[in-house]
């Protein structure tokens, strides 16, 4: 499982996914520490979340994409087609499908990979 870490103003953003080898895979959003969206399904690819944002000019949209890629997941965050990079990256064990690790178990990494 990886968890991307992004700092939007004073706004905390956790972009969390999990998947299993037999097909399963599950992704949410964290926003200030509470569930945006979660959605988990059978054999996703692709997925994508959508948030409306109050910005300094006006109303924006959070966008978020993940695609299943050879070694890892494929995460991009933007806000009104800007690209925001992660702060932080973080792994941790996948404990079922439908649940989440505490975030006392997430272990700080570089660079996150299913090989390791």
């Amino acid at each position: 499982m990886a968890v991307r870490r992004y700092q939007l103003a004073n706004t905390e953003i956790f972009v969390d996914n999990a998947f299993s080898w037999f097909g399963w895979a599950q992704e949410r959003l964290l926003i200030n520490g509470e569930v945006a969206q979660s959605i988990g399904s059978w054999l996703s690819f692709k997925r994508s979340f959508d948030e409306p944002w109050l910005t300094l000019s006006g109303d924006g949209i959070v966008e978020v994409s993940m695609r299943s890629k050879l070694n890892g997941i494929s995460v991009e965050l933007r806000l009104d087609d800007e690209m925001i990079e992660d702060e932080e990256l973080f792994e941790a064990a996948r404990h079922g499908k439908g649940v989440w690790p505490n975030p006392d178990l997430w272990i700080k990494t570089e660079q996150f990979s299913i090989f390791k």
